[in-house]
């Protein structure tokens, strides 16, 4: 418990004292308002990737994002592989996926049990409206709320009489 305690007043210390867009990747998080990708570890190469022995992923969404991570372990790590999926899986549940990916990843990197990971995080792309099929959509509605109103009169013609 302590350990944690001292990572996360780590992690403080070095988001206070730190500047830029990596800044985002320490708590408090602050989000981007385009797509983004935070690395963590060395620099990531297929080599490095394939010699990787205990790869995660995860995906999960917040404040609008829909996100991928990808990393993998260290060799030497003292994570077993039980634990590994059940963090992968906390994740994927978390309501802040970015937040709880980022405290996790910063955590690992901070015991050097991370090898590398990316957090890809995308935002989905506004779809513009097609005018035909919100007309269409509007006189199904219009069309719906008529006949409920008419069924509501004649009911109530009936229970008057």
């Amino acid at each position: 418990m302590v350990n944690r305690s001292l990572t996360v007043a780590a992690a403080a210390c070095a988001a206070a004292l730190w500047h830029g867009d990596a800044a985002a990747q320490f708590f408090p998080v602050n989000l981007p308002n385009s797509d983004f990708r935070w690395v963590w570890g060395e620099a990531i190469t297929d080599e490095r990737q394939k010699r990787s022995l205990r790869d995660f992923s995860s995906s999960g969404h917040e404040a609008g994002f829909s996100c991928q991570l990808t990393g993998a372990l260290r060799p030497g790590s003292r994570i077993d592989e039980l634990e590994l999926r059940r963090l992968e899986m906390e994740l994927s549940i978390s309501l802040y996926f970015i937040q709880a990916a980022t405290r996790v990843l910063n955590e690992l990197d901070y015991q050097r049990d991370l090898d590398w990971a990316v957090l890809d995080c995308k935002l989905p792309e506004a779809r513009e409206p097609d005018p035909e099929a919100q007309q269409e959509r509007l006189d199904r509605l219009r069309e719906r709320a008529l006949r409920r109103q008419a069924e509501r009169r004649e009911r109530r013609g009936q229970s008057e009489n």
